[in-house]
C-alpha cells in the first residue's frame, strides 16, 4: 500500500514508484488501510470479545427507537418517532417488541425505559 502525495514533492517519489512500477495498492485515509489489512488478515485476526449484552441482538429499527425512549419521566409513543425520525407505526410495532424484551415499560407518560438488571 501506498499513500500518494504531490506530484512535485521530492518526497513523494517513493510511494509513487510504488504505485507506478510495483503495483502498489492506492490508499487515501485510515478506512482504506484497515479494509485492506482485515481482507489479508482475516484468519491471522483476534477474534473480537467484549461485554455482550442484550440491546447487542436487536435490531437496527428496535435500537433507534429504544434510544430515543427516556429513561426517566417517560414520553408517548408520537413524541418517541419524533425523536427516532421514524413513522409512528414503526415506533407502536418496535415498542411492543422491546416491551416483550423488557427494554421498556408503559408509564404514566407514555414509555420510558427500564433500568438494566
Amino acid at each position: 500500500m501506498a499513500v500518494p502525495g504531490p506530484v512535485t514533492s521530492r518526497l513523494s517519489v517513493g510511494c509513487h514508484l510504488l504505485l507506478r512500477e510495483w503495483g502498489a495498492l492506492c490508499v487515501t485515509d485510515a478506512r482504506e488501510v484497515v479494509d485492506r489489512v482485515g481482507a489479508i488478515g482475516d484468519d491471522a485476526a483476534p477474534e473480537r470479545r467484549g461485554p455482550v449484552l442484550p440491546r447487542d441482538a436487536l435490531g437496527v429499527t428496535e435500537r433507534d427507537v429504544l434510544e430515543a425512549v427516556p429513561a426517566r419521566g417517560g414520553a408517548g409513543p408520537a413524541a418517541i418517532a419524533v425523536h427516532a425520525g421514524m413513522d409512528l407505526d414503526t415506533v407502536m410495532r418496535s415498542l411492543g417488541a422491546l416491551a416483550a424484551g423488557g427494554f421498556v415499560e408503559r408509564c404514566a407518560k407514555g414509555w420510558r425505559a427500564r433500568a438494566a438488571a
